[in-house]
């Protein structure tokens, strides 16, 4: 396999946040195994939510695609791997990744996005802000299912409990699970 590719989408508002800080980390263990990574960082973009699609898969038209979200998409399908880094908001991931991940519905049976998804690598990174519980499997669940939808491969995941802003940085170890997970995330793919 050629140089290992790596994009990076980014459903949190906040840099410098802790999933944005996770997600760093992540590209650079990745980046030192020599992928080519790319960090999209979905709060800067013109996104809107789904529009009304039709009923028959095959002949859905994305209406809304005067917007940033077929770039993404066509980032995502042209990756070996694709990292989806979302905090738990409200018992799911961030409404920006959410439209993004809506918005693949308008495209599903193009050939460009099945194919390029399928056999891809999927990673998810999360922070949840509940003291008691575990929340991550509100992020990590959907994210698995997406990866079994385009017939693509679970790599696995970061997930801390942090909610305060830049929290990760000062717990041990996070980052640098975060670096490990990265670099062999690039080597699965590659097959060694």
């Amino acid at each position: 396999m050629s140089q290992i590719s790596v994009v990076a989408i980014v459903g949190s508002p906040r840099k410098g946040g802790n999933t944005d800080l996770m997600t760093d980390a992540f590209l650079e263990g990745a980046r030192s195994e020599g992928a080519e990574v790319e960090k999209i960082f979905l709060d800067d973009l013109h996104l809107r939510p789904i529009g009304p699609v039709g009923d028959v898969w095959e002949e859905r038209e994305d209406v809304r695609a005067d917007d940033d979200c077929r770039s993404v998409l066509e980032r995502m399908a042209a990756a070996d791997i694709v990292v989806f880094a979302s905090p738990v908001y409200w018992q799911g991931v961030s409404a920006q990744m959410k439209m993004v991940i809506d918005r693949q519905s308008a495209y599903y049976m193009a050939d460009w996005l099945r194919e390029g998804m399928r056999g891809s690598g999927f990673f998810a990174i999360t922070a949840y802000g509940d003291p008691e519980n575990d929340q991550s499997h509100w992020v990590l669940e959907p994210i698995k299912h997406w990866a079994r939808s385009f017939s693509a491969r679970y790599l696995g995941e970061v997930a801390v409990r942090a909610a305060k802003w830049g929290e990760v940085a000062k717990q041990p170890g996070v980052l640098d699970e975060a670096r490990e997970k990265g670099a062999a995330a690039v080597r699965e793919m590659r097959g060694d």
